[in-house]
């Protein structure tokens, strides 16, 4: 039994559930911050969820018990009094530091986040965007945090109309505790296969998320016969709780496929110390203390805040600060969350009593704010684009080429307007003009095919070679230059929009043909992401020539004979085996005269620790390779942009220089070795354009007036199609002229 000194489940305020919420918006914070290693924190976000079911619950249960109903419009009035004054001023806060600090072409989609999240939507918002979660605290939104809000304020719409149903009972606590036990039953198991499907819809929706809410509810439903338990257990429970928890935190990743089965040690864990409550030697007490109440007390303002103050200054600075500075800003939310708790959270929680007697003004308030916020961020995105766009108007500068030795090029010919000439006059011979091999590009190459390398800085310059400008001397970003900085993240191939890019569920390559359909020469293109890139090339190439394209590609998959995983579904990539699998089967049936095939290498992510070598992958790619019929040809991977080459433009058009990439850092991950060594083992063509991507050190990102990647590791459209003359003299090094017909040359 209960000493009458204890306080267990009941009506009362609860100083442990205040500590709860210390401890769990703490491991929220420590997860963002990166300052200890807390791998998943996230969690304190279901932890979260527990919470809000039991509280909310628990005051619904008592409203119905008390007076036989339950008034909505008084429990959406202090909701909204409750959560709107201090979610919307640091909405609109938010908004303005993000005009100020983020580069121009991420203004307006971060103004749009602000909206949704405003709208109470922003967990749909960033479920329908790419990557996970764990991907998009990388390259965040400042109101990324805001999804977890959304989850709940979607609750709060749903829950009280669900109890009020469920209660008619003469027993409702036996109603409510059926229909919360269903909603648990149907919630888990939804975020179980969802969870294995589309892990970011698992994690953002409230119909995968419901299941824990419910379980909070149900410890409200079920508080009185918490009491009867012995203190002795609930202790051990409590205790238990807390252990798992911490496990959580050491243990649970953003490798693992979350939320699934594995959300259930946090769940429970919550679950656990709820139950125990504040029961003699049990971990209340060490909830209660002092400075996890504290926490807990500006937990919702914490949580407001933490996040942009944490991103906004990496985002304006470009990179990532050190430690101190980190421990600062951490230090910094925490007064600004105790000013919000104080001044907005506590003022209109207990005080403004003409509010409190019309709840029907409070929501009219509140509807009003949000439509404000929603308004300047409406606002804030039209200017976002207008200031992007600025910048493609901005001054004419020199136009910015790289000669091949790494000097500067400023009146060197567009890459776009060199011609692509018959194959039996494209090159006299067997080989590429001026080289010792064909196709090598580098005079004495073997016949293996020798990987294009650039000259290394020591390389003599040639002798009419104008100087490397010194850093007084700034670049600016072409006027003109191609694609316009606004577009160039939407620059990419035409095989996304015309559905012959496959994603992730996708098995059974579609059938996408280009080029001239049913002629005498058929050219395949297989691979992933980076293949793909690569078709504005091979079309190009393809229309002159008069050949047919053939492609079959599907984003992250690797074309390579190994069991990898996909970093966005958190598991196994069986759907990329079932489509590599079916491509080549396509491929015997087809018989095109030539297949060319590019992978990622940072697409490869073994599930087996033997297979992470360069040997291992490589013999994986090599056993591919030989599956294929007749000619195949292999493209060099491209080399790492390292950082998101348009924002980084947008943010020094004065000198572009300042976005250009270290040759060792673009030649990250063993550039080009997967594709050597398997080229090698099958005796299959190699293609390698590094060179012409990579022209000096560093690497350049404007090259003949065109931005060279889209991202951080995609090549823009234009870019790539301005290579066709490249890849055209590599092909024709190797194919047959009387099998491969020619074509006049390209305007």
């Amino acid at each position: 039994m209960q000493p009458p000194t204890e306080v267990r489940a009941s009506e009362a305020f609860r100083p442990d559930i205040e500590g709860l919420r210390g401890i769990a918006v703490l491991l929220v914070v420590l997860f963002h911050s990166g300052m200890v290693g807390v791998p998943g924190g996230f969690i304190g976000v279901d932890v979260f969820f527990v919470i809000s079911g039991f509280l909310i619950t628990g005051l619904l249960i008592r409203e119905r018990e008390r007076t036989g109903g339950i008034r909505l419009e008084a429990f959406y009035a202090r909701r909204v009094r409750r959560l709107l004054p201090a979610g919307m001023v640091a909405l609109a806060v938010t908004l303005v530091a993000s005009f100020v600090m983020l580069n121009p072409l991420d203004r307006s989609s971060a103004a749009a986040d602000g909206a949704a999240a405003a709208l109470s939507v922003g967990n749909i918002r960033f479920a329908l965007a790419d990557g996970d979660y764990f991907t998009s605290v990388a390259s965040p939104s400042p109101f990324l945090h805001f999804w977890s809000l959304a989850v709940e304020e979607q609750f709060y719409l749903v829950w009280p109309a669900l109890i009020l149903v469920a209660t008619r009972w003469r027993r409702p606590r036996l109603g409510g505790g059926i229909a919360l036990g269903l909603v648990l039953a149907a919630s888990l198991a939804a975020n179980v296969v969802i969870t294995g499907i589309a892990v970011n819809w698992a994690f953002y929706s409230l119909p995968t998320r419901a299941w824990q809410l419910a379980l909070g509810g149900l410890l409200a439903l079920g508080a009185q016969a918490s009491l009867r338990v012995p203190s002795a257990i609930s202790a051990i429970t409590g205790w238990t709780g807390l252990g798992i928890l911490i496990w959580a935190a050491l243990i649970i990743d953003g490798n693992l496929a979350y939320p699934g089965l594995w959300a259930l040690a946090p769940t429970l864990a919550a679950a656990a110390m709820i139950v125990s409550g504040m029961t003699s030697h049990g971990p209340g007490l060490l909830l209660a203390t002092r400075p996890l109440r504290f926490l807990g007390r500006i937990s919702y303002s914490l949580y407001l805040w933490h996040w942009p103050i944490l991103v906004l200054p990496v985002a304006a600075l470009e990179g990532d600060l050190p430690m101190p500075t980190t421990g600062a800003l951490v230090g910094l939310a925490v007064v600004v969350a105790w000013m919000s708790w104080r001044f907005i959270e506590e003022p209109f929680r207990a005080g403004f009593p003409v509010l409190a007697r019309r709840p029907g003004r409070t929501i009219l308030a509140g509807a009003t704010a949000v439509a404000l916020v929603v308004s300047a961020a409406g606002g804030l995105t039209a200017a976002g684009d207008s200031e992007a766009w600025a910048a493609d108007d901005s001054p004419p500068g020199d136009v910015v080429s790289w000669a091949d030795d790494g000097t500067w090029d400023l009146d060197a010919t567009p890459l776009e307007d060199e011609p692509i000439r018959p194959l039996e006059t494209d090159v006299p011979g067997s080989g590429v003009p001026g080289s010792g091999v064909p196709g090598s590009g580098v005079p004495g190459a073997e016949a293996s095919g020798a990987p294009l390398t650039a000259p290394s800085p020591s390389s003599s310059p040639t002798p009419n070679a104008k100087p490397v400008p010194t850093p007084r001397t700034y670049i600016r970003l072409p006027s003109n230059v191609r694609p316009a900085l606004a577009r160039a993240r939407t620059d990419e191939e035409r095989l996304r929009r015309d559905g012959c890019l496959a994603f992730e569920g996708v098995t059974r390559p579609p059938e996408c043909v280009y080029g001239k359909k049913g002629a005498a020469f058929t050219v395949a293109l297989v691979g992933d992401s980076h293949a793909a890139q690569w078709f504005p090339a091979v079309e190009r190439v393809a229309k002159a020539r008069g050949w047919q394209v053939l492609t079959f590609v599907k984003v992250a998959c690797p074309f390579i004979d190994m069991r990898v995983r996909n970093v966005a579904l958190k598991r196994e990539y069986t759907e990329c085996a079932a489509f590599n699998d079916a491509t080549v089967k396509h491929l015997r049936n087809v018989g095109p005269d030539l297949t060319l095939v590019s992978i990622s290498r940072f697409a490869i992510h073994p599930v087996l620790d033997r297979d992470t070598t360069v040997a291992a992958k490589a013999a994986a790619f090599g056993r591919m390779l030989r599956r294929i019929p007749g000619q195949v040809a292999v493209i060099v991977d491209t080399p790492d942009g390292g950082r998101d080459i348009p924002a980084c433009l947008a943010r020094h058009v004065s000198d572009v220089r300042v976005c250009a990439i270290t040759r060792s850092d673009a030649r990250a991950l063993n550039l080009g070795a997967i594709e050597r060594a398997a080229t090698k083992a099958t005796g299959a063509h190699l293609i390698d354009l590094t060179k012409r991507v990579c022209r000096a050190d560093p690497c350049p990102v404007v090259v003949d007036g065109m931005i060279v990647f889209r991202d951080m590791r995609h090549l823009t459209a234009t870019f790539s199609r301005s290579l066709a003359p490249d890849l055209d003299r590599r092909l024709a090094s190797f194919i047959d002229s009387g099998t491969a017909p020619s074509a006049t040359p390209v305007p």
